[in-house]
Protein backbone atom coordinates (compact mmCIF):
# COMPACT_ATOMS: atom_id res chain seq x y z
CA UNK A 1 0.00 0.00 0.00
CA UNK A 2 1.07 3.55 -0.73
CA UNK A 3 2.02 5.90 2.07
CA UNK A 4 -0.51 8.72 2.54
CA UNK A 5 0.75 12.06 1.33
CA UNK A 6 0.81 14.62 4.10
CA UNK A 7 0.84 18.17 2.86
CA UNK A 8 2.83 20.60 4.91
CA UNK A 9 1.65 24.15 4.72
CA UNK A 10 4.57 26.51 4.67
CA UNK A 11 4.41 29.54 6.91
CA UNK A 12 3.34 32.69 5.15
CA UNK A 13 6.30 34.80 4.16
CA UNK A 14 5.90 38.56 4.16
CA UNK A 15 8.10 41.31 2.85
CA UNK A 16 10.41 42.61 5.60
CA UNK A 17 9.82 46.18 6.76
CA UNK A 18 12.42 48.23 8.64
CA UNK A 19 12.74 51.68 10.17
CA UNK A 20 14.65 52.68 7.05
CA UNK A 21 11.70 51.57 4.90
CA UNK A 22 9.39 53.67 7.07
CA UNK A 23 11.63 56.75 6.89
CA UNK A 24 11.86 56.47 3.11
CA UNK A 25 8.04 56.52 2.83
CA UNK A 26 6.97 58.85 5.65
CA UNK A 27 8.21 62.41 6.12
CA UNK A 28 9.35 62.04 9.72
CA UNK A 29 12.73 62.15 11.49
CA UNK A 30 14.13 59.00 13.15
CA UNK A 31 13.77 60.62 16.61
CA UNK A 32 10.01 61.03 16.16
CA UNK A 33 9.64 57.49 14.85
CA UNK A 34 11.53 56.14 17.88
CA UNK A 35 9.33 58.24 20.19
CA UNK A 36 6.15 56.94 18.51
CA UNK A 37 7.33 53.33 18.69
CA UNK A 38 8.24 53.75 22.36
CA UNK A 39 4.84 55.26 23.18
CA UNK A 40 2.98 52.56 21.29
CA UNK A 41 4.94 49.75 22.95
CA UNK A 42 4.48 51.22 26.42
CA UNK A 43 0.93 52.61 26.22
CA UNK A 44 -0.53 50.17 23.62
CA UNK A 45 -2.41 53.09 22.04
CA UNK A 46 -1.48 56.24 20.20
CA UNK A 47 -3.47 58.92 18.39
CA UNK A 48 -1.89 60.74 15.46
CA UNK A 49 -3.16 64.25 14.84
CA UNK A 50 -2.87 66.67 12.00
CA UNK A 51 -4.83 68.37 9.23
CA UNK A 52 -6.67 66.29 6.61
CA UNK A 53 -4.56 64.79 3.87
CA UNK A 54 -1.17 64.71 5.61
CA UNK A 55 -1.01 60.90 5.68
CA UNK A 56 -2.03 59.89 9.20
CA UNK A 57 -3.71 56.68 8.00
CA UNK A 58 -0.80 55.92 5.68
CA UNK A 59 1.60 56.47 8.59
CA UNK A 60 -0.48 54.29 10.91
CA UNK A 61 -0.22 51.30 8.64
CA UNK A 62 3.54 51.75 8.18
CA UNK A 63 4.00 52.18 11.93
CA UNK A 64 2.32 48.79 12.32
CA UNK A 65 4.65 47.28 9.72
CA UNK A 66 7.72 48.61 11.58
CA UNK A 67 6.57 47.09 14.86
CA UNK A 68 5.89 43.74 13.16
CA UNK A 69 9.08 43.92 11.12
CA UNK A 70 7.11 42.81 8.07
CA UNK A 71 4.16 43.79 5.87
CA UNK A 72 1.65 41.32 7.29
CA UNK A 73 -1.71 42.92 6.49
CA UNK A 74 -3.56 39.96 8.06
CA UNK A 75 -2.65 41.37 11.49
CA UNK A 76 -3.95 44.87 10.75
CA UNK A 77 -7.55 45.95 10.48
CA UNK A 78 -9.12 49.37 10.31
CA UNK A 79 -12.42 51.09 10.76
CA UNK A 80 -13.60 54.64 10.17
CA UNK A 81 -15.61 56.29 12.94
CA UNK A 82 -18.55 58.59 12.21
CA UNK A 83 -21.37 60.15 14.22
CA UNK A 84 -23.68 57.12 13.93
CA UNK A 85 -21.05 54.48 14.71
CA UNK A 86 -21.99 52.62 17.89
CA UNK A 87 -21.14 49.94 20.42
CA UNK A 88 -23.42 47.57 18.51
CA UNK A 89 -21.22 47.99 15.41
CA UNK A 90 -17.91 47.92 17.27
CA UNK A 91 -18.34 45.39 20.10
CA UNK A 92 -21.65 43.55 19.97
CA UNK A 93 -25.33 44.13 19.33
CA UNK A 94 -28.59 42.82 17.98
CA UNK A 95 -28.93 43.06 14.21
CA UNK A 96 -31.88 42.15 12.00
CA UNK A 97 -31.61 38.74 10.37
CA UNK A 98 -34.70 37.65 8.48
CA UNK A 99 -37.74 38.11 10.70
CA UNK A 100 -35.82 38.33 13.96
CA UNK A 101 -32.87 39.98 15.65
CA UNK A 102 -29.66 38.04 16.31
CA UNK A 103 -26.80 38.94 18.62
CA UNK A 104 -23.73 39.59 16.48
CA UNK A 105 -20.19 40.50 17.40
CA UNK A 106 -18.55 43.63 16.03
CA UNK A 107 -15.24 44.30 14.33
CA UNK A 108 -13.26 45.16 17.49
CA UNK A 109 -14.58 42.14 19.40
CA UNK A 110 -13.70 39.82 16.50
CA UNK A 111 -10.23 41.33 16.08
CA UNK A 112 -9.52 40.97 19.82
CA UNK A 113 -10.43 37.30 19.57
CA UNK A 114 -8.13 36.86 16.57
CA UNK A 115 -5.24 38.49 18.48
CA UNK A 116 -5.98 36.41 21.59
CA UNK A 117 -5.53 33.18 19.58
CA UNK A 118 -2.05 34.30 18.44
CA UNK A 119 -0.43 35.78 21.58
CA UNK A 120 3.13 35.67 20.29
CA UNK A 121 2.53 38.19 17.49
CA UNK A 122 1.38 41.82 17.51
CA UNK A 123 -1.96 42.95 16.04
CA UNK A 124 -2.94 46.49 15.08
CA UNK A 125 -6.38 48.08 15.08
CA UNK A 126 -6.38 51.38 13.17
CA UNK A 127 -9.25 53.82 13.79
CA UNK A 128 -9.54 56.40 11.03
CA UNK A 129 -11.38 59.62 11.93
CA UNK A 130 -11.33 58.68 15.64
CA UNK A 131 -12.30 62.26 16.50
CA UNK A 132 -15.66 61.88 14.69
CA UNK A 133 -16.96 59.08 16.93
CA UNK A 134 -18.45 59.25 20.41
CA UNK A 135 -15.77 57.17 22.16
CA UNK A 136 -17.76 56.34 25.30
CA UNK A 137 -20.74 55.28 23.16
CA UNK A 138 -18.57 53.14 20.86
CA UNK A 139 -16.22 51.51 23.40
CA UNK A 140 -18.69 51.28 26.29
CA UNK A 141 -17.23 49.32 29.19
CA UNK A 142 -14.10 48.55 27.14
CA UNK A 143 -12.85 52.16 27.11
CA UNK A 144 -10.76 51.53 30.21
CA UNK A 145 -9.60 48.10 29.01
CA UNK A 146 -7.66 49.49 26.05
CA UNK A 147 -5.26 51.16 28.50
CA UNK A 148 -1.99 49.25 28.95
CA UNK A 149 -2.48 48.78 32.71
CA UNK A 150 -5.86 47.08 32.20
CA UNK A 151 -4.99 44.67 29.39
CA UNK A 152 -6.16 41.12 30.10
CA UNK A 153 -8.46 42.35 32.89
CA UNK A 154 -12.00 41.15 32.31
CA UNK A 155 -15.32 42.97 32.39
CA UNK A 156 -18.80 41.60 31.76
CA UNK A 157 -20.09 42.59 28.35
CA UNK A 158 -23.42 44.42 28.21
CA UNK A 159 -25.19 42.15 25.73
CA UNK A 160 -24.07 38.58 26.45
CA UNK A 161 -22.91 39.07 30.07
CA UNK A 162 -19.73 37.12 29.38
CA UNK A 163 -16.27 38.14 30.59
CA UNK A 164 -14.12 39.89 27.99
CA UNK A 165 -10.68 41.49 27.91
CA UNK A 166 -8.46 43.27 25.42
CA UNK A 167 -5.34 41.17 24.81
CA UNK A 168 -1.81 42.40 25.52
CA UNK A 169 -0.73 41.95 21.90
CA UNK A 170 -3.34 44.32 20.43
CA UNK A 171 -2.29 47.90 19.64
CA UNK A 172 -4.72 50.70 18.80
CA UNK A 173 -3.71 53.56 16.50
CA UNK A 174 -6.14 56.43 16.03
Amino acid sequence: PEEPVIEQRSADVYEKYTKEDFLSQVFMPMELLDQLLGLLKRKKNVILKGPPGVGKTFTSKRLSYVMMGEKDTSRITSVQFHQNYSYEDFIMGYKPEGNEFKLQTGIFYDFCEKARKDPDRSYFFIIDEINRGNLSKIFGELLQLIEADYRNEEVMLAYNHEPFSVPENLYVIG
